[in-house]
């Protein structure tokens, strides 16, 4: 095995004071801070206040995660003059600043304003590409994280719900690497599984003080992400949090483009049907998504159970990543009954 992982975590109130230590720590004097028009008006003084005279700072402000923008925006960007990369902001301004980095050879600082899914502590980028299909690309791990919970307090419920869902699906990504190491011998190491798992036992076993907002909840919800996001690291790959309930949610996109939930959402309601699919207890990662506020049936995605039914079926065929989908090959028919008895409705 060979990974990395970040060099400086940190997660705490008002963690974001720390950020002139933690880049100079990490060797970057001229910095790029990637994010958005909003979390940039809301954000954007506060962190210039704070490097302004230590630093060289430039903003780019981005809106859209289409690969083939980023690359022509990446060759506009003079990178000789920065050697460092800030992604401000959430999943979008955060994947943006990685990708970016990434193809510069430049560390990468993350610091999420909300915690919607796993990717602000993690090596996967999640792009589209000319025809709006999704890419998720395997880049470099942060080489900081500063998660500050004062922030991340005023982010939408809607987008930490988001992130439960994302985070509890690791229960069906985990099943569905453990099949394709059981019936086709991939080779995925085991801590890479154990930390999955642990990401998804910490926001289970917590729920009701995760569920609450409290700062110790979305502390809980932040290293849960972490760990997710080491887990990719040790494995190389999204393989370990990312499964058939990641396919149902990419199928949902293609088929519905503009249509569908957030992606923790849809990845939720995923994972539902997956957790059915292995004999799981599906019911209880419905019980956690509505404690946490999320979607529990496709109707909470804007799908009818017909669609998402067709999504299911689409899901295998996305990917030739081995999955409990790819084992049973359902039908419309077998699907639209198991969509049905889990997800058809709320209850």
């Amino acid at each position: 095995m060979e990974f990395r992982l970040p060099w400086i975590v940190a997660i705490g109130s008002g963690s974001v004071e720390g950020l002139p230590e933690i880049l100079r720590g990490i060797g970057c004097s001229s910095v790029l801070i990637v994010t958005d028009a909003t979390i940039r008006g809301l954000l954007g003084p506060r962190v210039e206040g704070l490097l302004a005279g230590s630093f060289k700072l430039g903003f780019v402000e981005v809106s859209t995660n289409h690969q083939p923008t980023l690359d022509k925006l990446h060759v506009e960007i003079p990178w000789a003059g920065y050697d460092c990369v800030i992604g401000l902001g959430g999943g979008r301004p955060v994947d943006v600043a990685k990708y970016l980095a990434h193809k510069s050879s430049k560390p990468f600082v993350s610091v999420p304003t909300s915690i919607s899914h796993d990717g602000f502590a993690s090596p996967i980028v999640a792009l589209k590409d000319d025809s709006g299909n999704p890419l998720s690309l395997f880049t470099t791990p942060p080489r900081a994280v500063v998660v500050d919970l004062q922030v991340v307090s005023k982010a939408p419920r809607r987008l930490l719900a988001s992130g439960v869902g994302d985070l509890v699906a690791k229960v069906t990504s985990v099943a569905d690497a453990r099949l394709a190491v059981r019936e086709r011998g991939e080779e995925i190491p085991e801590s890479s599984l154990r930390l999955a798992e642990a990401a998804a036992s910490i926001v289970v076993d917590n729920i009701g003080e995760v569920s609450s907002w409290t700062e110790r909840g979305l502390r809980l919800l932040a290293e849960a992400g972490l760990l997710a996001g080491m887990a990719m690291s040790v494995a190389g790959s999204s393989r370990p949090c990312s499964g058939s309930e990641h396919l149902f949610s990419h199928a949902v996109d293609k088929l519905y483009p503009g249509r569908g939930g957030l992606h923790g959402e849809q990845v939720g309601v995923g994972a539902v049907i997956s957790a059915y699919l292995h004999g799981l207890d599906w019911r209880r990662i419905k019980g956690i998504l509505r404690r946490a506020g999320a979607p529990t049936a496709v109707s909470g995605i804007g799908l009818s159970v017909e669609e998402a039914a067709r999504a299911l079926v689409e899901a295998p065929r996305l990917r030739d990543r081995y999955t409990i989908l790819h084992k049973l090959g359902l039908g419309e028919r077998e699907a639209l009954e198991v969509v049905a008895a889990t997800v058809g409705s709320e209850e």
